[in-house]
């Protein structure tokens, strides 16, 4: 399924901190997070995506000959101190043979409510030229989430975002092997950081202030196989809580591949 990572030591989505656990005939994943994954000590909303759509994916993830694919999420978190464990667990909305989605709540060590989302996917046909396809039954993501350690660098250092324009909120991503799916394009936490890290510089920027971006609407338009990708931003009213719109472009062919609207606020 194309949330998860691949398995590669140096491969970013795959180090992010997130186990699974099968219990009661569902799956839990937690994530621990570290200072590498969050940014002002909160927990960055772009990792806390990567829950909500392996969770959510794994679920419904059942059809071998099918791509899963994310169409779009929408994730809202907390600009608190980090807790010790994030926990998601998913809810099927809607099982279709051309589409799917899940709600997703997520909760604290303490078993309080930290966050939630909402998650739509797209069935497609795999082809004979596709590349090989994981599969990952929901009771077996416990021996294959966790694998490897969690990054020790700052997220967006080890993704490898580059700042073009703070002010307007412009960064650029090279879609290259350790950030890709096993599908071959930028994976959905990955394109999520990008986006998140547009919105976080130019509000920062406008505010005089450090923000965190607490609010993620991302909707999946086309994949990014080539790259790099590049942001724009637009603002929709003034302070911190403005609504940012990011577009992302894969700048190889010209094509509009996401678009996402950020929300930040003062942690």
């Amino acid at each position: 399924m194309t949330d998860l990572p691949v398995e590669a030591q140096d491969n970013v989505p795959g180090r992010l901190g997130v186990t699974a656990r099968f219990t009661d005939g569902r799956l839990l994943m937690d994530l621990e997070p570290a200072a590498s994954t969050c940014h002002l000590g909160c927990v960055r909303t772009s990792v806390v995506s990567f829950v909500v759509d392996a969770v959510a994916g794994i679920t419904l993830d059942t059809d071998p000959d099918m791509w899963t694919l994310t169409t779009d999420m929408t994730v809202r978190t907390l600009a608190r101190p980090a807790p010790p464990r994030v926990t998601g667990t998913a809810t099927v909305v809607r099982d279709g043979r051309r589409s799917g989605s899940c709600t997703v709540d997520l909760v604290d060590d303490r078993g309080e409510l930290f966050g939630f989302g909402a998650i739509g996917f797209a069935r497609v046909p795999r082809r004979p030229d596709d590349p090989p396809k994981p599969t990952l039954p929901p009771e077996a993501a416990p021996r294959v989430l966790g694998m490897l350690p969690t990054i020790t660098v700052p997220l967006r250092e080890a993704a490898g975002i580059r700042v073009l324009d703070a002010v307007a909120g412009v960064v650029e991503i090279d879609v290259a092997p350790h950030v890709r799916n096993p599908a071959g394009t930028l994976q959905g936490a990955m394109v999520a950081l990008v986006a998140e890290s547009a919105a976080e510089e130019l509000v920062g920027h406008r505010t005089g202030r450090p923000v965190v971006v607490t609010e993620l609407d991302v909707r999946y338009l086309a994949q990014a196989p080539v790259g790099p990708i590049r942001t724009s931003c637009r603002v929709l009213g003034d302070g911190v809580g403005a609504a940012v719109e990011v577009t992302m472009v894969d700048t190889s062919v010209g094509r509009v591949t996401t678009i996402v609207h950020a929300r930040a606020a003062e942690p």
